[in-house]
């Protein structure tokens, strides 16, 4: 009989959550999972299952699947569905409901934020109660979700996301390097400083600028921002304004530049030569060992999940919000050639041994087909 999982994320955002659900589910059909999906209307969320030939309910609120559930229950049934994996708390309601009318389902959640705050009023204990599985990104997560949630402690492990270390790969083509730094703008020569990340408060993205203004204007350095600037790609709008006006008549401002929202990260990490990864408290962050795949040494902050995957061989971590120990950093990694290479090489060995999609998918199957 076909191994099935139904996806359940009803968010209409565009981060790191909706972007994750999208690659499980390519990694899941490649390990001869068949994967069904709920989400609601016209959102990533949808736009993902679309294009991985998912058969998928779409609803236009939460609302409106709950009040489909004998429907979305009677689906299940006759798709033979047995597994079904969360994605956001809300969807707990849906969830917990359809687990009472079908109480052979398995439930699993991951927890993609890592919230700080107790959850145990009477609602909590119903729809955490529900739950088979809660599936930490982080070690620093899983520690909030024991003290925080109303399930016990051997139900919440850690699972940490994963990249695909075979499209997220070091470039060794000087030429090809060479073709899309000028691609992007980057003067030849220049060391290429990225930040991946929607522009958005939390990213770090003034923190990052407010560096870069403070280091010494006579080194030879590009900076690229790699992620969306307004609504429609996830970023801020106002917040990028600020920081339009923090650059604008300072020498910066020709050394600097924000692309957007772009769709071939693939093709950018890999050429630039360092990556700067300044938000104050990332649940995991995908983008980190994206880079790290690439080849890329980090500086980041070091504070929520960052050290636990950023030891001192790979890279830097500093205080979210010390921009001088930020400017001491990026300082010191755009002037040392050899660091850089050696730091980016120990990035691209950890990934593979600690962080890729093979051994991610690996656990959450075995988690799939446990009895717990």
């Amino acid at each position: 009989m076909t191994n099935k999982v139904l996806q359940l994320c009803m968010s209409d955002g565009k981060g790191g959550m909706e972007l994750y659900v999208d690659r499980v589910i390519e990694d899941l059909k490649e390990e001869g999972w068949e994967v069904l999906g709920i989400c609601l209307e016209n959102t990533k969320v949808e736009a993902y299952m679309q294009r991985n030939d998912v058969a998928y309910k779409a609803f236009k609120s939460t609302l409106a699947a709950l009040a489909n559930v004998v429907g979305i229950r009677r689906w299940l049934v006759d798709q033979g569905v047995k597994v079904m994996h969360c994605h956001k708390s809300s969807d707990l309601r849906l969830s917990s409901l359809l687990k009472c009318l079908m109480p052979d389902l398995k439930v699993l959640y991951t927890d993609h934020v890592g919230g700080r705050r107790p959850k145990k009023n009477p609602y909590h204990r119903f729809a955490y109660g529900k739950v088979d599985r809660v599936l930490s990104i982080s070690q620093a997560t899983h520690q909030r979700n024991v003290s925080n949630l109303p399930v016990p402690r051997e139900r919440i492990v850690c699972l940490p996301h994963g990249v695909n270390i075979d499209t997220y790969r070091p470039c060794h083509d000087g030429q090809a390097i060479r073709a899309k730094r000028d691609a992007l703008g980057v003067p030849d020569g220049a060391v290429v400083i990225g930040l991946p990340g929607r522009v958005t408060p939390g990213k770090g993205q003034d923190i990052w600028v407010k560096a870069l203004l403070a280091l010494d204007p006579s080194l030879d350095f590009h900076a690229l921002s790699i992620g969306g600037t307004g609504y429609a790609s996830g970023g801020t709008e106002s917040f990028y304004a600020e920081l339009q006006a923090m650059i604008a008549g300072t020498p910066l401002a020709q050394k600097i530049t924000f692309l957007g929202h772009r769709n071939d990260l693939t093709e950018i990490l890999p050429v630039l030569d360092l990556v700067c990864i300044p938000s104050e408290n990332e649940a995991f962050g995908l983008t980190i060992i994206e880079s790290m795949a690439c080849g890329m040494p980090i500086i980041g902050s070091n504070t929520g999940s960052l050290p636990e995957l950023v030891d001192s061989a790979c890279g830097v971590l500093v205080g979210p919000y010390d921009v001088s120990a930020w400017a001491r950093a990026i300082g010191t990694m755009v002037q040392d050639e050899a660091g850089r290479e050696a730091m980016g090489r120990a990035a691209r060995e950890r990934v593979e041994q600690r962080f890729s999609n093979k051994r991610h998918v690996k656990c959450l199957i075995e988690y799939y087909a446990s009895k717990v």
